[in-house]
């Protein structure tokens, strides 16, 4: 009986977030991952159950070729700065604004599975992946850390959880379910370590 109940609750919360937001895709000409979300996903994309939930806006390809409403999103920060390709940004079409993002690709099950999991933080009024103007990935804003002290849990906004070790990112990742699976990022204060993988 769990088994069914908990694929029903969870496909009501998407569905329920998912209507009036959509999927942008930044890829890149020469971006290898990009191509290969291409061939594994974007065919099946819109009759998949999450496409169905959540439908694709827009596939850019370059950032030269960026319509104004992007870059005006950006410039006025309701759009996190784009690094690398592929982007999968969730739209608030409402609003115009980012919710959430995914950076990378490696297969599809996984895509599928970090975008599921994406949807199900924003219903919960988190911001997964979501990049703060220009600032990349941040320790998280004051108020999420006070939710995550306040609640005496470890909070599920992977941008809460930036390390300066390996050691730490991986213990956060045990904590967060991920496996120990851990990334890291070169930034201008040095490499910063981060639980998960960028896909």
């Amino acid at each position: 009986m769990k088994r069914v109940i908990f694929p029903i609750i969870f496909l009501i919360l998407l569905c329920n977030i998912g209507s009036a937001n959509e999927l942008l895709i930044i890829s890149g000409k020469n971006s290898k991952n990009s191509n290969k979300w291409k061939v594994e996903v974007s065919d099946e994309y819109a009759n998949s159950e999450t496409g169905k939930i959540i439908p694709i806006k827009l596939v850019l390809i370059e950032r030269d070729q960026f319509p104004k409403w992007i870059t005006e999103a950006m410039e006025e920060g309701r759009l996190g700065e784009i690094v690398g390709t592929p982007t999968f940004i969730i739209w608030d079409e409402q609003g115009k604004k980012e919710l959430g993002r995914l950076e990378g690709y490696t297969d599809k099950s996984k895509f599928y599975k970090q975008l599921n999991g994406a949807l199900l933080q924003i219903s919960e009024g988190l911001h997964p992946g979501r990049r703060e103007g220009s600032g990349g990935h941040e320790m998280g804003s004051p108020d999420s850390r006070r939710q995550m002290e306040g609640s005496g849990g470890m909070s599920q906004d992977i941008m809460d959880h930036v390390y300066k070790t390996p050691k730490e990112a991986k213990q956060a990742s045990e904590m967060l379910g991920l496996g120990g699976e851990i990334h890291s990022h070169e930034t201008p204060q040095g490499i910063i370590y981060m639980p998960g993988t960028t896909m």
